[in-house]
C-alpha cells in the first residue's frame, strides 16, 4: 500500500511515474523537506523548518517524533549515526552515537550453548548496549543547530501526550513482538487489556513525554547521570543485565570524517566504522563503475548478474576486514580504492557464477596498511531501524539512521520513562576469538549508512539512507545507480525491486530477488547458474527515505519507501 502524500506551505508539485513494483509519487518543494518512515515525524520536522529552524533542528524534531510514532524501530534507548553537510562551508561530518558495550561485557558472554538457547544477546538486560542517541541529539543541536532541545521537542511532546492512531502495520509489529514485550514489559502502553494495541487505537505515551520534558530542563545529564540513568540501570539489571551508572556517565560521542568516494563523477560522503556501510557502498559502486551499467536495460539479466557478483565480492571483504577501528586496524583506504575495485571486478565473468568467494587484499592498495585476519561479526538478519533525510532552504543537509536493533529492541522498556532499550549487543560476534566479540567500550559493527551525495559541480544532490541491516549497503548502492545510470527520480529509484547476494566465510550465499523483477529475467539468471529465491516486495530488502535536488527546476524531490509507512513532506 502506497502512503498518503503530505505537503504544506508555498509550493508543492506531485509527479507520478510508472514503476514495476509500486506506485511512484515524488513530492517536490521549494523551501525545505523531510522524508522519514512516518508521516507524523516528517510533519514534525517541517514544523520546525517553518518556524525558522535549520536542517539539524528539524532533524532532531523528526528523530524525537519517530521515537513516539515508531518506538519499535528507534528512540532514545538506542543509537545511530548522523551525516551533516554545512551549507556555508560545504563541510561534511559524521556524528557517531552508536551504542557501546558496558564494562561488564566479556568476549565469551554469548558463546555458551546455554546463552545461545536463552537468546541472551537478543532478549533482556544482557542484550542492552549503553545508549548513545541522547548524546547525539544534544551534540548536533549544540554545534550545528539554532534552537534549544525544548523548542525542537515540542511536536514530539504533543504526539506523546495527545496520542496518534495505531496503523495496521504497527499493530502487526506489536503482535509479532507480543511475547517479548509481555515477558519484559507487561505494563507498557503497547499492551492494552492484556492484548497488543489494536489498529485505530489512540496510543498515548505520558511517560515518554515526561522524559522529553526532563531532558529539555536538565539536558543530557538527566539521561546519563541523573534520574533517567538510575531507571535505565534498574531496568537493565532487573532483566538480567549488569550495567552501572558509570557505564552511562562514561558514554562518549565521536565526531568522524566521512568515508569519501565517487561514482561517475558524483561525490559520496558516508559513515566509517563502527559502521561498515559507507566504506562498502563505495567499494560496491567502484566495482560497478568499471561496467557500462547505463547502457544495459535496468534489472536485465546482465545488469542483475553483474550486480550480484559484485555484491558477493564486497560482502566477502566486509566479513573479512570490518570492525571497530578503536580496537582493530582496518584497511579503509584500500577497500575504497578504485584500483582495488578494478582488480575485484576482474573476477566477474558474465556467463559464470562464483560459488567460492574469497576476500581480497586491500592492504596492497593502502600504503602502510597491515593485512588482517578474518574479523567476521554478527549476522544482522533483522529488518528494523529507521532512516530520515532533511534539507532546509539554505542548503544544509542531514541524513540520519537510528535504531534499537530488533523491533522493540531487548523487550525492556524503562517503566518510569516509557522508552525502549536496544538489543545492540546482538550485533557482536558470539565467537570470543573474533575481534568483533564483545569488549567493554566497544561499538558493535553496524551497516547503517546515512549518506550525502554531491553532483559533478559539487552541489548538493542526494541525501538518503535505509533500514534493513546488511541489506542497507546493497539497497543504497542500487538506489544511487537507479538515479545516476538510469535517470530515475528519487521515489522511482527507491520503489524499484532490489536484489541481495551475500558472501561469507569464502562461500557465496543465495541470490535473493524481490518480487517485481521480470520472471523471464529470473529464468535467465537461473540458466546462468544462480542459486536464487524470489521473495515478496517488502522491508527485507531495505526501506529507504531520500531527497534529491533538481537544479533545473530548483526544487527538492522527495521519495519515501512504500515498504514502510514512509512519507516525504515539503513546504
Amino acid at each position: 500500500m502506497k502512503r498518503i502524500l503530505v505537503c504544506v506551505g508555498l509550493l508543492v508539485l506531485v509527479v507520478a511515474c510508472a514503476a514495476s513494483a509500486a506506485d511512484v509519487v515524488d513530492v517536490r518543494a521549494k523551501n525545505g523537506m523531510v522524508s522519514s518512515a512516518h508521516e507524523l515525524a516528517s510533519k514534525a520536522g517541517v514544523e520546525i523548518l517553518e518556524k525558522g529552524g535549520n536542517a539539524v533542528d528539524a532533524a532532531i524534531a523528526t528523530q524525537l517524533a519517530l521515537n513516539v510514532v515508531e518506538p519499535n524501530a528507534s528512540g532514545i534507548g538506542g543509537g545511530g549515526f548522523m551525516t551533516i553537510r554545512n551549507a556555508k562551508t560545504n563541510e561534511v561530518v559524521v556524528l557517531d552515537y552508536r551504542e557501546i558495550a558496558p564494562q561488564s561485557a566479556t568476549k565469551d558472554m554469548f558463546a555458551s550453548e546455554a546463552s545461545k538457547k536463552a537468546k541472551e544477546s537478543e532478549l533482556g538486560g544482557k542484550a542492552v548496549g549503553v545508549p548513545g542517541a541522547v548524546k547525539g541529539m544534544f551534540a548536533a543541536l549544540r554545534k550545528y543547530g539554532t534552537m534549544s532541545f525544548a523548542q525542537v521537542a515540542e511536536p514530539a511532546l504533543r504526539l506523546a501526550e495527545e496520542g496518534f492512531e495505531v496503523h495496521p502495520m504497527q499493530q502487526q509489529i506489536i503482535t509479532d513482538e507480543f511475547e517479548k514485550l509481555s515477558k519484559y514489559s507487561p505494563t507498557c502502553v503497547f499492551i492494552v487489556d492484556g492484548l497488543p494495541a489494536q489498529k485505530g487505537t489512540i496510543l498515548k505515551q505520558p511517560q515518554l513525554a515526561k522524559t522529553f520534558r526532563l531532558l529539555a530542563k536538565n539536558g543530557p545529564d538527566a539521561f546519563y547521570k541523573g534520574p533517567i540513568a538510575d531507571a535505565v540501570v534498574a531496568a537493565v539489571n532487573k532483566a538480567g543485565g549488569a550495567m552501572t551508572k558509570k557505564d552511562l556517565a562514561n558514554y562518549s560521542l565521536v565526531e568522524r570524517e566521512p568515508v569519501k568516494g565517487t561514482y561517475r563523477g558524483y561525490s559520496i560522503y558516508s559513515v566509517p566504522p563502527a559502521s561498515s556501510g559507507g566504506t562498502h557502498i563505495v567499494e560496491l559502486l567502484n566495482i560497478m563503475e568499471t561496467f557500462p551499467v547505463g547502457k544495459w536495460k535496468h534489472n536485465s539479466a546482465q545488469h542483475l548478474h553483474t550486480l550480484a557478483e559484485a555484491m558477493k565480492l564486497m560482502y566477502a571483504d566486509r566479513g573479512a576486514f570490518m570492525a571497530d577501528t578503536a580496537f582493530v586496524k582496518v584497511p579503509l583506504k584500500g577497500l575504497a580504492d578504485k584500483g582495488y575495485a578494478a582488480k575485484r571486478a576482474g573476477l566477474i565473468k558474465q556467463m559464470e557464477v562464483m560459488k567460492e568467494v574469497a576476500a581480497g587484499d586491500p592492504s596492497a592498495f593502502e600504503k602502510g596498511a597491515q593485512k588482517t585476519a578474518d574479523l567476521r561479526g554478527g549476522g544482522e538478519k533483522h529488518i528494523s531501524t529507521s532512516h530520515f533525510s532533511v534539507v532546509d532552504a539554505q542548503g544544509n543537509i542531514v541524513a540520519s539512521t537510528n535504531t534499537v536493533n530488533y523491533f522493540f529492541g531487548s523487550g525492556v522498556i524503562v517503566p518510569e520513562y516509557g522508552f525502549v532499550l536496544n538489543n545492540e549487543m546482538d550485533d557482536f560476534a558470539f565467537n570470543p576469538k573474533s575481534v568483533n566479540a564483545p569488549e567493554p567500550g566497544k561499538r558493535p559493527l553496524s551497516s547503517m549508512s546515512p549518506t550525502i551525495v554531491t553532483d559533478r559541480e559539487s552541489r548538493p544532490f542526494i541525501t538518503f539512507g535505509s533500514a534493513g541491516a546488511t541489506r542497507i549497503i546493497s539497497a543504497l548502492a542500487q538506489i544511487l545507480m537507479n538515479v545516476v545510470d538510469f535517470g530515475m527520480t528519487m521515489d522511482q529509484a527507491i520503489e524499484q525491486p532490489r536484489i541481495f547476494n551475500f558472501a561469507s566465510g569464502g562461500k557465496a550465499g543465495k541470490l535473493l530477488i524481490e518480487t517485481g523483477v521480470d520472471p523471464k529475467v529470473v529464468d535467465l539468471l537461473k540458466l546462468r547458474g544462480h542459486d536464487l529465491e524470489v521473495r515478496p516486495f517488502g522491508g527485507y530488502f531495505g526501506t529507504s527515505q531520500g531527497i534529491m535536488f533538481d537544479w533545473k527546476t530548483v526544487t527538492m524531490d522527495g521519495g519515501a519507501d512504500s515498504r514502510r509507512l514512509g512519507v516525504p513532506v515539503g513546504y
